[in-house]
């Protein structure tokens, strides 16, 4: 939904999210919310105008304050007169800097949770935020999309593994690539052992023991409209036990420089995400393998 960075003590945040607007706010003691944008009073937009009064959100229009539940807990009316109605309200939960919230067509409570994540001794999340027009599950499905990395990223895949973990999808496989660093060999085999969260989140811890380098990659998807999204890569890069440097080069540097690569292999798909057509029933050609498991399991999270 956000990065927690941009939400502090009192602030809020209007979202275009899953076709509607919604509201950010993170209240003076901490705690984070996601509700409509809309007062049900009236329907004013809550983000235009309206603030964040101590643990409640209060309309710029007639002062009513909600409360992180969606209950009106006030109101600056003479007498300050209960009030039963409800502002939507969206399960919200804070992980490793990010807000998540929870959509279910018919209101249903969240049937998984995301994992939380132990950045101690690995550099700052270097964050980037683009808009790309195409489906949710088409960004997913490319981490399954063995055959594609040859082609579009010029480095094809070995030691392939997929499999569904019920809420998550789970794969795994192998790759070369010439060593960009200055020291170790003149090709770095890199593992890459990703987990997908539903449509939403995922999370791939890639290591490449050759030159003493590990890094995290997170893909967040947050729908914005019918057919399109805000795509969110964060990366990072485990410290060295001792030192510095990675293979002669600086933590920093290798940090940066492994943001730009994960995010220059996303704008190689941009293209083609953004001309596909959404297939639901493709005809596969054999060696597509892992994307009708990837599919069977996706669809837990259709309406």
């Amino acid at each position: 939904m956000v990065c927690g960075a941009e939400l502090e003590a009192g602030s809020l945040l209007e979202r275009t999210w899953m076709g509607q607007q919604v509201v950010a706010f993170r209240t003076w003691s901490g705690s984070v919310a996601v509700v409509s944008a809309y007062c049900p009073h009236l329907g004013a937009n809550l983000a235009r105008g309206g603030t964040v009064v101590e643990e409640s959100l209060r309309c710029p229009f007639h002062s009513l304050r909600w409360g992180v539940d969606g209950r009106c807990i006030g109101s600056e009316y003479p007498g300050n007169p209960p009030y039963a109605e409800t502002l939507p309200t969206f399960p919200t939960i804070e992980r490793f800097g990010f807000v998540f919230a929870w959509h279910h067509p018919d209101g249903g409570e969240p049937s998984f949770d995301v994992p939380d994540l132990d950045l101690d001794g690995w550099t700052d999340l270097i964050v980037t935020t683009i808009p790309i027009d195409t489906h949710v599950e088409t960004v997913h499905e490319n981490g399954a999309d063995a055959v594609h990395f040859g082609i579009v990223h010029g480095f094809p895949l070995s030691g392939t593994a997929y499999e569904s973990r019920g809420s998550s999808f789970h794969s795994e496989f192998h790759f070369a690539t010439p060593n960009f660093l200055r020291e170790g060999p003149a090709e770095m085999i890199t593992f890459f052992d990703t987990d997908t969260h539903g449509l939403g989140y995922a999370h791939s811890l890639n290591t490449a023991d050759s030159v003493g380098l590990q890094y995290r990659v997170l893909l967040l998807t947050t729908p914005t409209r019918s057919g399109s999204l805000d795509f969110t890569l964060a990366s990072t890069v485990r410290r060295p036990p001792s030192g510095d440097r990675i293979a002669g080069v600086p933590v920093a540097e290798v940090a940066e420089f492994m943001h730009r690569g994960a995010l220059g292999g996303v704008h190689q798909d941009v293209p083609i995400w953004e001309g596909m057509l959404h297939v639901d029933h493709p005809r596969l050609v054999k060696g597509d393998g892992p994307i009708p498991r990837f599919r069977h399991w996706a669809q837990q999270f259709r309406p």
